[in-house]
């Protein structure tokens, strides 16, 4: 059939009225695959070759109609509503950085997260409006460079608060916050491709799964290894593995994880995990931070104290607790608006993730809810007490460059995978 040039004229002229490129190939596999069934039609009734391919392109019907229809089917669109939450989510962050550079009457947290807006936007757009599958074939490369960028930390780089720092000129970047994001883009696209039948899988997979682990362990930063775990088991759950295989790697790992965390943490940070249980047992020591947080959050009212307003109790305020700060100056609620904000993005996010109809691209999605929406969660139900408090920043309202500009660059991902939500990539044999 291939080489008839009507038949080729005919899905030429289908494929010029679709704006969207991408879809080109797999829509000429399909209407060769349509025609060539009407032509084994027509010729079992005895009908020339010749005269079979005009009874098969007229049964197609209009080429021009067919292509405006299939156009309006496959055009790219965007979800305004997830473009327009994590856009209000920013406004949020901005608002809450100019109060508190007026209340500490200094600059620089405003300008900072302008910054960091400002970076962030011109990677959104760029990643927005690229081809996000070429991204799959750096995958176990990227597995690989961030591990190695872990260790090179662990060994060389220099300590601030407690946690190695990756030197790139006079910029700090905690690697170790990032890595999580990482991992999880690299073994989406691992996973997306994985013979999950094929001998000691599970072996092979514990063992990409292990090694970041012991790593991370070891830079102490908690959030980071509980990020990790989240999107880790997340892609698993997601990928087209076998419920026996998942428990057998749930089997192996849980134990492990146990093991490795019991011995890698120290007394401080359990002390700092468990003073959620009973704060008041030790209000001016370890369960301090929990107690001013739940004061400052019953104070506010619904309208809060107003903008500008100090809070020089907590610590870390422009950051892990910018949640309690954000209520105490403007109110219950606008605590109230960022739960709903919260909740909405992930039912909007919940519903194109199953849209999706690439696997690539579903397993990224997934694994990117569990690295948003896990510290989101978190760093509002730490502040009254419901989970242990730790280094979560809510995001994009946090104060924090390359927080920030990691997060717009991450739902710039999101929507271009939505854009491309309807898109089956064609298997390469």
């Amino acid at each position: 059939m291939k080489g008839n040039e009507k038949i080729d004229h005919y899905i030429q002229t289908v494929c010029k009225q679709i704006g969207n490129k991408e879809v080109h190939p797999s829509i000429t596999l399909e209407l060769e695959g349509h025609i060539a069934d009407k032509l084994d039609d027509f010729q079992s009734m005895g009908v020339s070759e010749e005269e079979a391919v005009e009874k098969a392109i007229a049964a197609m019907g209009d080429p021009v109609a067919i292509g405006r229809q299939l156009h309006q089917a496959h055009k790219l669109r965007m979800e305004w509503s997830i473009f327009g939450l994590a856009a209000i989510l920013i406004g949020f962050g901005l608002l809450s950085m100019y109060s508190l550079n007026t209340a500490q009457d200094q600059g620089g947290l405003l300008e900072r997260q302008l910054i960091g807006v400002l970076i962030g936007s011109v990677l959104f757009f760029a990643i927005l409006f690229s081809d996000y599958t070429k991204l799959k074939r750096y995958s176990i490369p990227l597995y690989f460079i961030t591990l190695l960028l872990l260790l090179y930390t662990s060994l060389t780089g220099k300590t601030i608060n407690g946690q190695p720092q990756f030197l790139l000129g006079s910029w700090h970047i905690n690697i170790f916050a990032i890595a999580p994001f990482l991992f999880v883009v690299s073994m989406a696209g691992i996973f997306a491709e994985w013979n999950w039948n094929a001998r000691y899988s599970v072996v092979k997979i514990f063992a990409f799964f292990v090694l970041p682990l012991l790593v991370l362990l070891g830079g102490k930063n908690t959030f980071s290894v509980l990020l990790y775990l989240v999107g880790f088991l997340v892609l698993i759950l997601a990928s087209r593995a076998s419920r026996q295989i998942i428990l057998s790697f749930l089997g192996i790992s849980i134990p492990t994880v146990a093991g490795f965390i019991y011995f890698a943490m120290s007394r401080h940070q359990w002390e700092r995990i468990l003073s959620f249980l009973d704060p008041y047992a030790d209000p001016n020591g370890r369960g301090y931070v929990l107690v001013q947080s739940m004061k400052a959050l019953t104070s506010a009212g619904l309208w809060g104290n107003g903008i500008g307003s100090s809070l020089d109790a907590l610590p870390a305020i422009e950051s892990d607790f910018i949640f309690t700060y954000m209520v105490y100056s403007f109110g219950l609620a606008a605590g109230s608006a960022l739960l709903i904000i919260g909740i909405l993005l992930f039912a909007r996010l919940l519903r194109a993730t199953k849209l999706v109809k690439d696997r690539y691209g579903f397993l990224l999605l997934s694994g990117w809810m569990a690295l948003f929406f896990t510290p989101y969660f978190w760093s509002i139900f730490m502040t009254i007490g419901l989970v242990p408090p730790t280094s979560a920043v809510l995001p994009f309202v946090s104060n924090g460059i390359v927080n920030l500009v990691l997060q717009m660059a991450m739902i710039g991902l999101v929507l271009n995978i939505y854009r491309h939500k309807d898109i089956i990539p064609l298997t390469k044999h």
